[in-house]
């Protein structure tokens, strides 16, 4: 199988998602079936692009998930001021809304910058401890961001922007999250419309996406449905579900998301060396 006609698209979660994430690659490339350093394309939204980029720097899932699992090893989060409950009605009232991408895009922007209520430049300093050192890894990533007016920007190394700026505001996840600005432009979290923008590796052969959360229907598209349909999608167990609890931004939560994230990595080793015939 060719190298370039694979894709991995690495979904948004919270820290849960970057746990069960992490955990599911661990397994995964433990068996054999998948390195994410050997695939063609890669791409990460939000929690996604952050596993994403600490993976391919260190060269091991392996390594990543041990380092979620030990406590004393994972980096320091940065806790966000206002609790998930308290912004996330807001947050689906904009969803739940007639209007246009463009309005909703202004309306959470105003949310971040009303609700937030964290320092710009210590939330990008928690983001910049996820990965080793602001330095795009080799291969062919992209990491997605929601710019103001509402359109979809893709972060590359020849985007021009820094791996921590793209990654910072790829994580801005509306309401609990400052806006980030780059080069002018302010930019939400990159799963705010889409948690997998899965579309964006439809010029791949095979396709692997991990799914921590599920998509919102309201912004379903054919292209979209068209790659996912068709590729191996490893979504969290029921019992992982359960034990990502009912805050996937508390800290403490991922190295037990890592754990069933290794358990459904695990459980998807038979589908994903069917498709890479490893």
């Amino acid at each position: 199988m060719a190298q370039e006609s694979t894709a991995v698209v690495l979904g948004g979660g919270g820290l849960a998602g970057i746990g069960w994430t992490i955990g599911a690659l661990a397994a995964l490339q433990e068996c054999g079936v998948l390195r994410l350093d050997s695939v063609g394309h890669v791409i990460g939204t939000s929690a996604g692009a952050a596993v994403a980029a600490a993976v391919l720097q260190a060269g091991s899932a392996g390594a990543e998930y041990d380092r979620a699992v030990r406590k004393t090893r994972r980096n320091r989060e940065l806790a966000p001021a206002v609790a998930l409950a308290d912004v996330f009605p807001d947050v689906m009232a904009v969803h739940g809304s007639e209007d246009s991408v463009a309005v909703k895009t202004e309306r959470l922007i105003r949310l971040s910058r009303e609700r937030s209520g964290v320092d710009p430049s210590l939330r990008r300093d928690a983001v910049a401890r996820r990965v080793e050192r602001d330095c795009w890894p080799d291969g062919r990533f992209d990491i997605t961001a929601v710019r103001a007016d509402g359109s979809r920007t893709v972060f590359s190394r020849g985007s021009g922007v820094g791996l921590v700026d793209a990654l910072t505001a790829s994580c801005a996840v509306p309401g609990l999250w400052p806006v980030v600005r780059i080069d002018g432009e302010d930019y939400i979290d990159g799963g705010t419309f889409s948690l997998t923008n899965a579309e964006l590796a439809r010029d791949a052969d095979q396709v692997i996406v991990f799914q921590p959360m599920p998509e919102l229907p309201a912004y379903a598209s054919a292209e979209r449905q068209e790659v996912l349909d068709r590729a191996v999608v490893i979504e969290p167990s029921e019992r992982a579900r359960v034990g990502f609890g009912s805050d996937p931004f508390d800290p403490d939560v991922r190295g037990v998301a890592a754990v069933l994230g290794y358990e459904d990595g695990l459980a998807a080793v038979e589908a994903v060396a069917a498709l890479t015939g490893r």
